[in-house]
């Protein structure tokens, strides 16, 4: 699962989980040991907040995007002993629907970002090609009249 979204990936972890029978705290703890970067030290830091028994609110409100404030809030609930299998389901449609517009739109912006380098380097070669010669001439002419 390299590249995909960090929620779709804890949901599609502790969904295996659940299908295979483990509790939901064996998926959360599978995500945590398979993936590394700034969602999962969130999630880290959630669990080990619920694991004293302090309010998590306050780090789940801090996270910018919404669907993984929804998906802390949910693993909350199954931590908690509440069925949740039915709901990551359809929160794992929702979540995949987000990611393809989120390709999508970044896909419709490729090809402005990528006349960049084509304005920066390719362009003036062209014009030093094309002027080049002619600048020369101009020159010639100017230092040989």
């Amino acid at each position: 699962m390299e590249g995909v979204a960090p929620p779709l990936s804890l949901l599609l972890c502790v969904k295996r989980g659940l299908e295979k029978g483990q509790p939901t705290k064996s998926g959360v703890l599978h995500y945590l040991k398979r993936y590394q970067g700034e969602f999962p030290e969130q999630v880290s830091r959630w669990l080990a907040l619920l694991q004293q028994g302090k309010d998590t609110h306050g780090l789940i409100k801090e996270i910018s995007s919404p669907h993984r404030q929804v998906i802390l809030q949910l693993l909350e609930r199954g931590l908690r002993g509440e069925a949740i299998y039915n709901v990551i389901v359809s929160l794992e449609d929702e979540l995949i629907e987000a990611c393809q517009e989120e390709i999508s739109t970044k896909l419709a912006r490729l090809p402005f970002l990528l006349l960049i380098p084509l304005l920066l380097f390719q362009f003036p070669a062209f014009l030093l090609l094309l002027f080049g010669p002619l600048l020369q001439n101009f020159f010639h002419s100017l230092g040989g009249g």
